[in-house]
This record gives structure tokens, C-alpha cells and sequence, in this order.
């Protein structure tokens, strides 16, 4: 079978553990690679999946170590029509680096360096494979701040995080990556190099055979295409200069929509607000439990944790009216961490829920729906009686600063009754965030579990130019095919439906 017909969405055959590359095409990647290819079974599966429970054996996994390597595979790819996935920490919520056609896994974990860090221009050089904590690290020993700041930051890539738009808890004050991204160089889909924004400029670039673009700077189109369109080699972030001062409060609430409600009053106070994250009961009683090890007795109906950072003045200037505010809210706990003990703590309940919730069930379902800030205490409501409705349990926290909450919707994976409630209730969460004038994702992009839904928030005359664009970058369709565009169902409904995880090696379509 060949290449091109395993990307016909009309037939999804699933990749062969036994399927081989030509011997030629194997050598002739790995002499593209400088050795570094493997068609080896064990490094196959290694490269099969991601974050989500989907998997998709690749034909060859190969590391390239520059971007003249990456141009290499991906020209011998086009000529040949092989697909070619790329890869950063495999980190992601949607499938977006699950190599579904089979094909290349492109994994640039190898292309790791921080280039170079400009303190006096305030931006830095990194290679894609960069850890986003390894990044930030290094700036602040230089007194410089790369602020976003997922929850995977320990161990997802700056490629990974170009490639999703990654966010974070500082959003509300930060922005995203998009708001970071200076310069790209790129490697598009028949292996020619470009280099945009500051790169083009001859910020780091790979010199003369780098094509420059004048005029109009098309760079901000890739960040977010989710390796669609092309594959960065090389970036340049924008930094900002640490803060002064931070202020981290806990505040708890007699109710989730009391909560969701102190958010819109926090960020209408205009107090530089950097944090401020939503959790409900169950999600909370959860993560407590994981940090303290026992169930706590007593737990509050809603949480939001808050960060104020910017110049001292205007942080210890504000504390006042931020407690004012929480008060006002009907807050019934408020503190302030005074020790960095203290504000490790705090912060160490928020990155236990996603551990602790995994407890739980054994199936999560975790969407990143996004919504106006005014309209999260709604979105509260409208969610809980889906839950009631469906006879679910869904659990709430997230970005509250920036209207991103993460809808975790808990079900046993050998109840397919429930597994059939759930997937109805991620359809209606969709359809009344959209309603709101929300989207479908905040942050962990579309990939290949919410391709489905994604005409709910696009309508057709928007597809067709989103489809142009890719044609027009990716003529042959070899670059991450059938994420984003596709009207593939999600496959992960068929693995949790099987009633296990799948075995190592076995695909996911």
C-alpha cells in the first residue's frame, strides 16, 4: 500500500508493527540524518503516542541535529510522498504528534541548544527541543523572564510550545507564546529553508541558503498550525525583565460560581494580575488528598489562586483592594503566602490535580474549552447541569484569568453506556462554549481529538481557506496529515471504548 492511499480519509488502514520502508529509502534517510534513523520496533512504539491514549506506529523514527538534516528528510519525503510527523516532548492533549498515517516520526529532541540570549536586546536564540523550564532558567540567571509557562514547562519543548500556541497560569498578564515569537526559521514542505522576523534579519539564521522575506511577515502563521505547515528549526523569543515583586494569595469560596464570579471582579480592579486559577470541590478535595497524602475533612465549594506581580509598589500597593474585592466576593478563607515555603505549597496543590484526578477513573477526558471571562460563572452552571443531565462527573479548573478551564470529564472506560454520555456531554460543553463566544480550545490546539467539532467554531467559507493554505504550503499533504483538517471521527473513543489502553505497538486507526 502506498503512502498516498493510507492518507485517502476514505480508508484508514492501520500501519503494520511488520510494515518496512524500502531498504533504500531506510538508507537513504539515514544518510539524510547523519545516522540518526531507526526502523527498530522498540524505537517505533517509543515514538507512538503522546499525552492523550491514542497511538500510531511510525515506519522510521529519525533525529535530525540541524536544520540542513531536517531539510534533507523532509525533501526525500516529498519527493516520495512519505508523511512526516514532527515531534517535540510528546506532551500533548490531542494527538497532534501521534503519527497516524504511519510514515516518519520527525523527533527533534536532539536539536536542543539555546543558541544565544541578547540581554541588552532582550530576546534569545533556542533550537526547538529547548525545554521551556531549561529556557527560562537560563534567562533568569541573566535577569531576564520567558513567561509562558504551561503545566508541562519541566518537560515540554519551545518547539512543542510554538507549535500548540502553549499558554499557561500567567496568560491573563503574559499572553501566550504567540505574543513571544520574534523570528522563525523554517523548514516547509518540499525541504526549502525560510527564515521570518529576526531571522531574516540575520538574528542566528543558517546563513545564505536561507531564503529571506521582505514585506509582509508571515511567521505568526505557523505558530499554532501544530506542524500542518511546516517545521521550525530555529526561534526567536522576545524576553521580558523579571519582576520585582510577586504576591500569591489562596482565597476559598461557598460556591464554584461565587468563585467564577470573583474573577471577573479581580480583573476589573486593573491590578497587574498574572495568575489567577479557578478550582471547584472536587478537583480541589482531589489535589489535596494527593499533596497531603489523607482526604481532608472539610473542603470548600471553590478556589482561586492569584498571583500579582509587576514593580513593588504597585504590588504591596494593591493588596488591600485585592482583599477588598475577595471580601466583597464572599470569600470565606483568604491568605497571603509570606515565605516561599509557604507560596511553594500553594502552588504545589495546583500542579498536583492533574496526577490526582488520573486516580480517579480510568478513563479522563480532559478539554481545554475556552470562554469570555464574563461568561465563566454561566459556563459553571450550564456545565453542572450537563453533568446532572448526563449522570457524569465533571470537574473544573484551569486559566480562569484568561477564560481557559479545563473540563475533565471522569468516566470508567469498561462503561460504555458512560463512555457514550461522555462523548455527548464534550459535544454540548463545545456547543455552549461556542454559543458564549468562546472556542474549542485555549491552549492545547485541535490536533486529531477535536478535528470533529472544529465546523462549530469555522464555518465553511473559513475551512476552505484554512485548506487553501495548507495546500498551498504542503502540496503533497505529507506534513502531519489529517490533524486539524480532517473529518476522520476522534479515534480516542475508539480506544477508550475498546475497554483497555492499547498494547504497545498497536495503532490508532
Amino acid at each position: 500500500m502506498s503512502h498516498k492511499e493510507a492518507r485517502d480519509p476514505a480508508r484508514t488502514p492501520r500501519p503494520s508493527v511488520e510494515r518496512r520502508l524500502p531498504r533504500r529509502l531506510e538508507r537513504s534517510l539515514s544518510r539524510a540524518s547523519g545516522g540518526s534513523a531507526s526502523t527498530a520496533l522498540e524505537d517505533r512504539i517509543c515514538y507512538s503516542f503522546d499525552a492523550t491514549d491514542l497511538r500510531g506506529l511510525p515506519d522510521v523514527v529519525v533525529w535530525p541535529r540541524s536544520t540542513e538534516q531536517v531539510a534533507e528528510v523532509i525533501r526525500l519525503a516529498h519527493v516520495e510522498g512519505i508523511p512526516v510527523v514532527p515531534r517535540g516532548a510528546g506532551t500533548g492533549y490531542t494527538g497532534g504528534s501521534v503519527p497516524i498515517d504511519g510514515g516518519i516520526a520527525l523527533s527533534l529532541e536532539k536539536m536542543n541548544r539555546i543558541v544565544s540570549i541578547d540581554v541588552r536586546r532582550q530576546v534569545a536564540v533556542v533550537e526547538p527541543g529547548v525545554v521551556n523550564n531549561d529556557l527560562r532558567s537560563e534567562a533568569e540567571t541573566l535577569g531576564l523572564f520567558y513567561p509562558p509557562d504551561p503545566a508541562s514547562l519541566l518537560v515540554s519543548t519551545i518547539g512543542g510550545n510554538v507549535a500548540e500556541c502553549a499558554g499557561g497560569p500567567r496568560t491573563v498578564l503574559y499572553g501566550t507564546t504567540r505574543d513571544y515569537v520574534v523570528g522563525l526559521e523554517l523548514v516547509l514542505a518540499d525541504g526549502t529553508i525560510v527564515a521570518t522576523g529576526l531571522l531574516a534579519e540575520g538574528e542566528g539564521g543558517s546563513g545564505p541558503d536561507a531564503h529571506e522575506v521582505s514585506g509582509w511577515d508571515p511567521g505568526q502563521l505557523f505558530v499554532g498550525s501544530e506542524g500542518t505547515l511546516a517545521v521550525v528549526t530555529k526561534i526567536v523569543l522576545r524576553l521580558s525583565e523579571l519582576p520585582e515583586a510577586v504576591a500569591t494569595y489562596w482565597a476559598e469560596f461557598p460556591s464554584l460560581s461565587d468563585a467564577a464570579r470573583g474573577v471577573a471582579a479581580i480583573t476589573a480592579t486593573g491590578l497587574p494580575v498574572s495568575v489567577l486559577e479557578i478550582l471547584d470541590r472536587e478537583t480541589l478535595s482531589s489535589a489535596l488528598e494527593y499533596f497531603h497524602g489523607s482526604r481532608p475533612e472539610h473542603v470548600s465549594e471553590g478556589a482561586l489562586l492569584i498571583e500579582v506581580e509587576g514593580a513593588r509598589e504597585a504590588v504591596e500597593g494593591g493588596a488591600e483592594k485585592l482583599v477588598a474585592v475577595l471580601d466583597e466576593c464572599g470569600a470565606t478563607n483568604v491568605r497571603r503566602a509570606t515565605t516561599h515555603e509557604e507560596r511553594d505549597d500553594i502552588w504545589e496543590v495546583r500542579r498536583s490535580i492533574s496526577p490526582s484526578l488520573a486516580r480517579i477513573a480510568s478513563g479522563k477526558i480532559n478539554e481545554d474549552i475556552a470562554v469570555p471571562r464574563s461568561s465563566i460563572p454561566d459556563f459553571v452552571e450550564r456545565m453542572r447541569e450537563v453533568a446532572s443531565d448526563l449522570d457524569l462527573a465533571i470537574h473544573a479548573f484551569g486559566h480562569a484569568g484568561d477564560g481557559n478551564l479545563h473540563v475533565n470529564i471522569m468516566v470508567d472506560r469498561s462503561d460504555r453506556a458512560a463512555l457514550s454520555r461522555a462523548r455527548e456531554a464534550v459535544g454540548r460543553l463545545f456547543e455552549i462554549a461556542i454559543r458564549m463566544g468562546g472556542t474549542l480550545s485555549g491552549e492545547h490546539g485541535i490536533g486529531i481529538t477535536k478535528a470533529e467539532h472544529l465546523r462549530l467554531e469555522l464555518d465553511d467559507r473559513a475551512i476552505e481557506a484554512t485548506e487553501r493554505v495548507k495546500r498551498a504550503l504542503d502540496r503533497r499533504g505529507i506534513l502531519n496529515p489529517d490533524k486539524i483538517l480532517s473529518d476522520r471521527a476522534n479515534p480516542w473513543w475508539e480506544t477508550l471504548e475498546g475497554g483497555d489502553a492499547p498494547e504497545e505497538g498497536t495503532p490508532c486507526s
